[in-house]
């Protein structure tokens, strides 16, 4: 991470000094992200799965252990799922049903206080955390990058953290889900974007929308892996000039044929990516 600290500042100055442009400054930042997630490869989802003491595997648990071991093993670009508790709480979490208070399971659908939250375990074992058990996590951690997955909570989101966690705000990663959520992150403070596109519509989908986006100068796009397998669909990707992310994969073999095929990054469940260097 210093070195891609280094690269940004080195950008910065040359690009302040040749032009003292603003949008050329964001531009440097965005190509020093995109060069980030092109040498690491693996964007681990949801936190990365996470083993039970029974050995019992698990995903989207977004849990302290989940994120603790994807860390640990090497992953330094983590996607996370974030909700707001029933009083208004920003935590991660993916659905409120894999919660459990005791041997009671939460009611699937139905936000908790930030109370009971806190009383649950996560599959009945994991540990939930807050945001700021995420952004303590974060400053002890300083290479370690966040990738956002809010749903319709973006721009509440990005206002939140602007304004109570400005140390962190270039170590996340905001995914809009339609081009029109672009702007209001920009203008809360965030240059990084990665625009993934499985809430859109087809007419969201068309050469001429993506160009459009595309313009506005993306760390990437990411899609499904079904859609990266279609050859138009991808030949469209790659004449954006954006770098292309496929999710969620987690076979060695899919993995490496993404990579030959020009994709930039995977979004997996696997954690030991980093060590064994499937690429």
């Amino acid at each position: 991470m210093k070195s891609f600290i280094l690269r940004v500042a080195a950008c910065f100055c040359m690009l302040s000094f040749l032009t003292g442009c603003g949008g050329a400054k964001r531009t440097a930042k965005v190509d020093a992200m995109r060069e980030y997630f092109a040498e690491n490869k693996y964007i681990i989802h949801a936190c990365g799965e996470i083993a039970d003491e029974n050995g019992n595997l698990y995903t989207y648990t977004n849990s302290k252990e989940a994120l603790e071991n994807s860390y640990n093993a090497g992953n330094r670009i983590i996607e996370m799922d974030f909700h707001y508790t029933s009083d208004d709480h920003l935590v991660p979490g993916y659905a409120w049903g894999d919660l459990y208070k005791g041997d009671e399971q939460m009611t699937p659908g139905v936000a908790p206080s930030l109370a009971d939250y806190l009383e649950c375990k996560i599959d009945g074992c994991f540990t939930p955390m807050t945001f700021e058990d995420v952004a303590e996590f974060m400053r002890a951690h300083e290479d370690l990058l966040i990738v956002t997955d809010t749903k319709e909570e973006n721009e509440k989101f990005c206002k939140m953290v602007s304004h109570d966690y400005t140390d962190l705000e270039d170590r996340f990663i905001i995914q809009i889900y339609h081009a029109k959520e672009y702007e209001p992150v920009i203008r809360s403070g965030f240059d990084h974007v990665i625009y993934t596109l499985y809430e859109t519509e087809e007419s969201e989908r068309t050469e001429k929308a993506l160009m459009d986006i595309a313009k506005k100068h993306l760390v990437g796009f990411t899609v499904y892996a079904e859609w990266a397998d279609d050859p138009q669909f991808l030949e469209i990707l790659k004449k954006t000039d954006t770098p292309i992310y496929v999710h969620t994969v987690n076979e060695d073999a899919a993995i490496a044929s993404y990579f030959d095929l020009g994709i930039k990054g995977i979004y997996t469940d696997r954690t030991d990516l980093s060590e064994n260097n499937v690429r």
